[in-house]
């Protein structure tokens, strides 16, 4: 259906000696056979306007640009006399809209992973031609291939309705191939059962042609990683049986020597020294040469030069090989250039966000040198104000020799949320709630926040408030004052907390920060039934509580929305009563830890967190209350507990312990919205300050997360070891 009439040469030809002798002035152009496409956007794109002298080559080029429009089959341009000059036509033939897509004989993928694969949709006009049908057809047969099934053939079938063209994929599939037997000759130095797992393809594994030819990529770099670094793949070829069931593949190989590094040589260097260099190399002489380890070396030795400032350093390898001694010679040939300078910092797309609010995140200033490890934590630390949903910073050439621009471009995210409905949650059950929020308030990274919490079990009244620089300073003075009425049926009795805490922070580091807090509580115990315990009893009535806690915080994690590497430290004391005031006179301190870090693929990460605390009252009291004590159990201690079930026997404890480990994972085509997790927890609270490791309390389990503007929403199914029942939990936000 392609096809494309130029009538430009022969309207030339025909009227060259009439009526270009008349007048060659274009007076009119008209535009036939749009119907879907919108004339003003074909005038918009074509060169040639009313008034213009008739040109040949413009109308070609007009031509080709509508042609290339994707909306039409047909493109014509005709010349008619008409007063005083020219009219052009542009005849369009618009392509067919797609109608129904079907598919059949397709049983071992479903219609809707085929569907998903194709980039022609069931209602798109104007996009229906014999090239996108035929690049369709093999989108399926490559997913075909990818399955498993080699042989797989695709036709299909077109039926013309009120300008709609159905189609129907006539499916093929044949039979799946499996790999028989992989066949290696030339290979000396390794068995071919090495060969085979270093390919990652494998006896039993469907045959796909990509695998296979990633599996060679990778044969290679392994022999070239041994000293092998002429290793030469002659040939690969793959056969089938009669039933086109089984594949053999017979791969041909030529080994080459195994290469040891004679000689390293370093030319052109000033800043650091030839001996400093290969010191910190892997890459050294006698060693059997590594290719990737040798490009790891190229790397980090490119990367030292950029944090100093050099970053238009070029470091070349220059290699002599010598077959016949199985040696090879190695001169780093480095061109340093100038030191780079930062000229300005130019901050780019920020909307509702002020300026200063990236800038006082940066860690690099104008004028300083150009320091590549300083640039990337810049960004880290403005990717986690939350703020963005992108952030890339890149450079522009300055005014002057040796200086470059900065530039920081971010994408914003909506910060503000107002949400409302109903939830559900494993410590307050269903909940009905209308919830006000705004992480940059202002454009100046605030955060205001307004709570109502509406339920059987709970009800609660919040607002809090942070700026995180206050005059301009790495302090920041946070509020927050609530009213929370709670129903503790498992405890039998109901607590109403009413109070208020101010908290001042202040940077110390790049990566620490020091706070510094204040709370005051009135806390009611109330409706205390006849099971409740005796500590319970003891507190009935109205108590406040005036304490002031002092903590340490270092967080070097990549993203503290979703680590995958670094760490996050809180080391913390609250002290109530005293000089301080209140019913009660009691110490808290608590350690808490995270780690992270990623496995064997990038997007496998291990997750590790530990916390422990204890409490203790000092005269003149004698007890601690137990809304201050810890209890464990649950969604954000141990999972396939109930809520808040330890210690047993007990209304909390003066001691807690607990760890966890996650393994995290991205759930596959969904563009990071869902992760997967797999965990084991293990720990317990306890009733006294003695800690009995033989009452650790043990649970694993699996889970799901889902990413949304107000966080993570997890689902996890914990199952108690000890108790040997699983336990649902429902939580938003990552445990750790």
């Amino acid at each position: 259906m392609k096809k494309i009439t130029i009538l430009i040469i022969a309207m030339v030809l025909v009227y060259a000696t009439d009526i270009l002798a008349q007048s060659t002035i274009i007076r009119k152009i008209e535009i036939v056979g749009s119907k879907t496409v919108k004339e003003e956007n074909i005038r918009d794109l074509i060169k040639t306007r009313p008034g213009d002298d008739f040109s040949s080559s413009k109308l070609r080029e007009d031509l080709k640009s509508i042609y290339k429009m994707g909306s039409f089959s047909d493109v014509s341009i005709e010349a008619e006399e008409c007063t005083d000059g020219l009219k052009i036509i542009f005849n369009l033939k618009e392509k067919m809209g797609t109608g129904e897509i079907k598919f059949t004989g397709n049983k071992s993928i479903w219609s809707s992973t085929i569907q998903e694969a194709l980039d022609i949709h069931k209602g798109d006009t104007c996009s229906f031609d014999t090239l996108s049908l035929t690049r369709n057809k093999m989108k399926i047969l490559n997913l075909y291939k990818d399955k498993g099934y080699p042989t797989a053939s695709i036709d299909a079938k077109i039926e013309v309705k009120k300008e709609l063209a159905n189609i129907t994929f006539l499916i093929k599939e044949g039979n799946r191939v499996d790999i028989k037997k992989i066949y290696f000759k030339g290979n000396k130095a390794f068995p071919s059962k090495i060969l085979m797992k270093k390919m990652e393809i494998g006896i039993g594994k469907r045959y796909n042609e990509k695998a296979l030819e990633s599996g060679l990529e990778k044969l290679a770099d392994f022999y070239r990683d041994e000293g092998y670094i002429l290793i030469s793949i002659l040939s690969h070829k793959t056969s089938f049986d009669d039933e086109r069931k089984k594949a053999f593949i017979d791969v041909v190989l030529n080994e080459g020597p195994q290469i040891k590094i004679r000689r390293i040589q370093v030319r052109g260097n000033t800043v650091f020294s030839a001996a400093d260099i290969q010191e910190k190399m892997f890459t050294k002489e006698g060693r059997v040469f590594n290719q990737s380890k040798f490009i790891e070396d190229l790397r980090f030795l490119q990367s030292r030069y950029y944090e100093r400032g050099y970053i238009l350093t070029r470091v070349m390898p220059l290699t002599d090989i010598d077959e016949d001694s199985g040696t090879i010679s190695i001169v780093l040939e480095i061109s340093e250039e100038e030191l780079i300078y930062i000229e300005e910092i130019k901050i780019e797309g920020n909307i509702a966000t002020k300026d200063k609010v990236i800038r006082r995140e940066l860690t690099v200033k104008r004028g300083e040198v150009f320091n590549t490890q300083k640039i990337w934590r810049s960004r880290q630390k403005i990717y986690n104000l939350g703020f963005f949903e992108e952030v890339d910073i890149t450079t522009e050439p300055g005014n002057e020799k040796g200086k470059m621009f900065l530039v920081v471009k971010v994408k914003e995210k909506r910060t503000g949320m107002m949400s409302f409905g109903a939830g559900y949650n494993s410590i307050d059950g269903f909940l009905g709630y209308l919830e006000l929020s705004q992480n940059n308030f202002r454009g100046l990274g605030e955060f205001l926040s307004g709570k109502v919490e509406i339920g059987p079990k709970k009800l609660n009244f919040e607002i809090s408030f942070t700026e995180p620089w206050l005059l301009d300073t790495p302090t920041s003075l946070g509020f927050s004052l609530y009213h929370t009425t709670r129903d503790r049926i498992e405890y039998y009795y109901k607590e109403k907390r009413i109070g208020g805490n101010l908290t001042v922070g202040r940077a110390i580091s790049d990566f620490d920060k020091i706070y510094l807090g204040y709370k005051y509580e009135s806390v009611e115990i109330f409706d205390v039934g006849e099971n409740a315990t005796s500590d319970v009893k003891s507190q009935k009535g109205i108590n406040a509580t005036s304490s002031m806690s002092l903590s340490y915080a270092r967080d070097t994690r990549d993203n503290r929305f979703d680590a995958s590497s670094g760490i996050y430290l809180n080391l913390s004391t609250e002290v109530a009563g005293g000089i301080l005031g209140g019913n009660y006179h009691f110490y808290r301190p608590i350690l808490d830890v995270s780690n992270y870090y990623k496995l064997f693929f990038k997007w496998l990460v291990l997750g590790l967190h530990l916390r422990a605390g204890m409490i203790d009252s000092y005269l003149p009291s004698t007890e601690v209350p137990v809304y201050e004590k810890f209890y464990a159990g649950g969604a954000d201690t141990i999972r396939g507990y109930p809520e808040r079930s330890l210690p047993s026997g007990a209304t909390g404890g003066k001691a807690i312990l607990y760890g966890n480990t996650e393994i995290r994972f991205p759930i596959p085509g969904t563009q990071n919205m869902l992760k997967g997790i797999i965990f084991y927890d293990i720990g317990n609270a306890w009733k006294e300050l003695e800690v009995n490791f033989d009452q650790l309390k043990k649970g694993v389990g699996f889970g799901i997360r889902i990413n949304l503007p107000v966080g993570a929403l997890r689902f996890d199914m914990g199952y108690g070891i000890d108790r040997r029942v699983w336990e649902p939990h429902f939580s938003i936000g990552q445990m750790f």
